[in-house]
């Protein structure tokens, strides 16, 4: 089974046969036919609904969503009201990832009661429609059960309306610190200049994410202008800038260029732009642009003239806010790749008529993660030939960047579709990228293929070097749990990895840490309240091995201080990973959760942008 995973290959006679073993191979079966993906495994899996052991009705269950057949619907409406509690809500979570209507989903409830209704509805109405969960979100708040709160607060805020705001206001001085959070975060998108009140507690709330997200609801709704900043904000920012909560006091940082700076705060920002961690002189120098102060160009000029890397990478942010594009056009000629990356993304952003011919001088960048940008650009500006575009998926250095394949099948399908006389070329060209080396690229093509009105080319099985028993020495180190440390300046992180469930993802984790390449690799991503985020050679967010391993997405849910894999679509894990610092439940079932902070988790929160991984050990 693990073969027929790594491979992509729906093996008939294997699937027939697992189908008669004992609970756990039938449980692992169901599991991985969702993760194979080949339509046929919908029948075998149907009929796991019906197994009379409830833990493989909820493997069948799950496994279904992740097949995404939207011919099991009827199946799974039938699960819903499984005597099995779970099976009936990952029934229901399955039914959303197949876009199945609400009110279906409701009406197979219908024979519950009550509690059971919400308890297996609840966890995944943030999937369904916002417009149509609304009223079942309002009408479940009423529950007196904490946990069927909690869920119908997430429905609420996850996608928010404007006409729900009303509902998460009073969410603001809920008793569970995420219900806080979440609302503050919905509020800052659809909310208006009164929440500005309603949102300044937060600031003194003892959990930080509520401090977060109320700073960036507040800076949100100033950046729209549907408030002024309000200056009773100034003295509680100032403290927060100070707070020993690196999160936090980069969060404020942040927020402080919306408000109109005054000489103290803008001389605190100017300070911690010089003398601050790296994050806090990223941030500061950006919010000080973002305020119109002078000495952020002052900044800017200076630092676009260093011979650091990262502080000419800085500098290219901040002309991008400035609006400088001539210190951005003469920064595409730096040396160093991230450099060039962010000048590249603020004359692109720019979305000035020069914006083209910039993603052209991006298309021929010997660097293939520029070649990629562009192209993801160039997905929703379909202005390049598909002459040029194909041009741009042979330089050099695109075999080790599968992001470079799946961009260019973007760029190629929007052009094919925008221009009717270049409709040919890019059918012709997606044709051979639908015989590409790498998977993901295959079944990308063969999908925009779809997409114009083409015959879905077969994408094959995925080609590995691995053996059969090669295949047998992973299930051998992968059986039980196994145990890592990340070491940082901060103190040590102990992870529990979940082997049985990612076998593949496991064993290519050890492999890499046990040959030393996380070794004294940065944080490259820390968003507070969300996730810190490590594993990139480039330093850039689009690096990796070399080479991109399958999804092994399970059930482990996405609660603070788990560790899951960063993707840029389907099957593109490599080596980096991400720990969440929240809860997060809209990444379930669309990540590789891998495994979960078991000590240190508290060390998480003081790690910012641009901190070292020392080292990842595997321990006992």
């Amino acid at each position: 089974m693990l073969l027929m995973v790594d491979r992509k290959l729906y093996e008939p006679f294997v699937v027939a046969r697992m189908r008669d073993e004992d609970l756990g191979l039938r449980a692992e079966l169901a599991v991985s036919l969702g993760r194979i993906g080949d339509p046929r495994g919908r029948f075998p899996l149907e009929e796991m609904l019906s197994d009379e052991q409830a833990e493989v009705r909820r493997a069948a269950a799950f496994g279904l969503g992740q097949l995404g057949e939207k011919r099991a619907a009827e199946a799974l409406l039938r699960a819903v009201a499984d005597p099995d509690a779970q099976t009936g809500r990952l029934a229901i979570e399955a039914l959303a990832r197949l876009d199945v209507d609400l009110a279906e989903v409701i009406g197979a409830a219908g024979e519950l009661g009550q509690t059971a209704f919400w308890s297996r509805l609840l966890p995944s109405l943030f999937l369904f429609d916002n417009q149509k969960s609304l009223p079942v979100a309002e009408e479940a708040l009423k529950l007196e059960s904490a946990e069927l709160h909690v869920w119908a607060a997430y429905a609420l805020a996850r996608n928010p309306l404007p006409e729900g705001a009303g509902l998460l206001r009073p969410l603001l001085g809920d008793r569970d610190p995420w219900v806080r959070g979440w609302a503050a975060r919905a509020l800052g998108r659809v909310g208006g200049r009164e929440d500005l009140v309603r949102l300044r507690p937060l600031l003194d709330d003892p959990t930080s994410g509520p401090v977060v997200q109320a700073l960036r609801a507040a800076k949100a709704l100033i950046d729209v202008g549907k408030a002024a900043p309000p200056v009773d904000w100034r003295p509680r920012l100032l403290e927060l800038m100070d707070d020993p909560r690196p999160g936090v006091r980069v969060t404020a940082i942040e927020a402080s260029g919306a408000w109109l700076l005054s000489e103290e705060l803008g001389g605190v920002l100017a300070a911690r732009a010089a003398t601050g961690s790296a994050a806090e002189r990223e941030a500061a120098m950006l919010a000080l642009a973002e305020g119109g102060d002078r000495r952020a160009g002052d900044l800017v000029v200076q630092w676009a003239g260093s011979g650091d890397d990262r502080l000419r990478t800085w500098a290219a942010e901040g002309a991008t806010v400035l609006g400088e594009n001539l210190m951005l056009a003469e920064l595409m000629e730096d040396p160093a790749v991230p450099v060039r990356l962010a000048a590249l993304a603020g004359l692109l952003g720019a979305e000035s008529p020069a914006s083209a011919d910039w993603a052209r001088v991006g298309l021929e960048d010997a660097d293939p993660a520029m070649r990629a940008a562009a192209l993801e650009w160039l997905a929703s500006h379909p202005e390049v030939t598909v002459d040029e575009l194909v041009l741009s998926l042979g330089g050099p250095g695109g075999r080790r960047l599968v992001d470079l394949g799946l961009n260019g099948v973007a760029a190629i399908a929007a052009r094919g579709e925008h221009e009717t006389l270049e409709r040919g070329s890019a059918i012709t060209a997606l044709e051979e990228l639908a015989r590409a080396r790498d998977f993901p690229v295959r079944r990308a093509a063969a999908d925009a293929l779809v997409k114009l009105d083409r015959p879905r080319p077969p994408v094959g099985i995925v080609n590995t070097t691995l053996t059969m028993d090669s295949y047998r020495e992973i299930v051998r180190l992968t059986w039980k749990p196994r145990f890592a440390e990340i070491r940082t300046r901060h103190g040590v992180v102990r992870l529990r990895i979940a082997c049985p469930q990612a076998p593949l993802t496991c064993n290519n984790f050890f492999q890499l840490a046990n040959q030393g390449f996380y070794n004294g690799l940065d944080f490259h991503r820390v968003i507070a309240d969300f996730v810190v985020q490590g594993g990139d050679p480039r330093g850039d967010g689009w690096g990796g091995p070399g080479y991109v391993i399958r999804n092994e997405v399970g059930r482990l849910r996405y609660d603070r201080g788990v560790v899951g894999m960063a993707l840029s679509g389907p099957d593109t894990a490599g080596s980096q990973f991400f720990i969440t610092l929240a809860r997060q439940p809209h990444l379930d079932g669309l990540y590789t959760a891998f495994g979960e902070v078991v000590g240190g988790v508290d060390i998480l929160e003081q790690v910012a942008k641009g901190d070292r991984i020392l080292e990842i050990v595997e321990v006992e």
